[in-house]
């Protein structure tokens, strides 16, 4: 048992580390010169599918929803300890299949985007690198039916915005979700 273990284990112990939102995530050889790196992401090749690390918490709910409405297979997974969904879709122009893996780390929400179907050992090295999830599995998944569910509220809203005649130009509406809800309206 123990030599079937030893087999398995990734050495992550030469990988550099990168600093995205609040988590400081190893970074594999392979990826290790970013095309861009910031607070927001870590994104290896101008082609954000090769391998990015992203904090998604300031748009967590357009991305998520769009995911859910753009990936042709979804699973609910755990990964190193962190409960997850894993999206998986082929890309006609890569002509490869990609997946991202949206997890929590502390409070906040990443994703881990790769070219590839299967979750491999660089990427549950990388997953792992961060911090545990403060939510458990039921508040996890409800945060996200939560930001989904406000996703296609938004969508309903903004897409009847086109039904009216627009007559003032001097105004336009409106929609935002925040923690008191959601708002929408027409400002001058």
């Amino acid at each position: 048992m123990f030599l079937i273990n030893a087999v398995n284990a990734l050495d992550s112990s030469n990988w550099t580390e990168a600093i995205v939102g609040y988590e400081d995530f190893k970074i594999p050889p392979e990826y290790k010169n970013p095309y861009s790196s910031d607070f927001n992401m870590y994104e290896f090749d101008e082609d954000i599918d090769v391998f990015t690390i992203r904090y998604v918490n300031p748009r967590i709910m357009d991305l998520y929803g769009y995911f859910l409405e753009h990936n042709s297979q979804i699973k609910k997974v755990n990964v190193e300890g962190h409960d997850a969904i894993h999206f998986m879709t082929y890309d006609r122009n890569d002509g490869a299949n990609n997946s991202k893996l949206w997890f929590s780390a502390g409070d906040e929400f990443y994703y881990i985007a790769w070219r590839g179907s299967d979750i491999t050992p660089t990427i549950k090295e990388v997953v792992k690198s961060a911090n545990k999830s403060n939510y458990n599995k039921t508040e996890f998944y409800s945060i996200l039916n939560n930001e989904y569910n406000n996703y296609k509220v938004v969508n309903a809203i903004e897409s009847q915005r086109y039904d009216y005649p627009q007559n003032d130009k001097g105004h336009h509406s409106f929609v935002s979700v925040g923690s008191n809800g959601i708002n929408f309206g027409v400002m001058s």
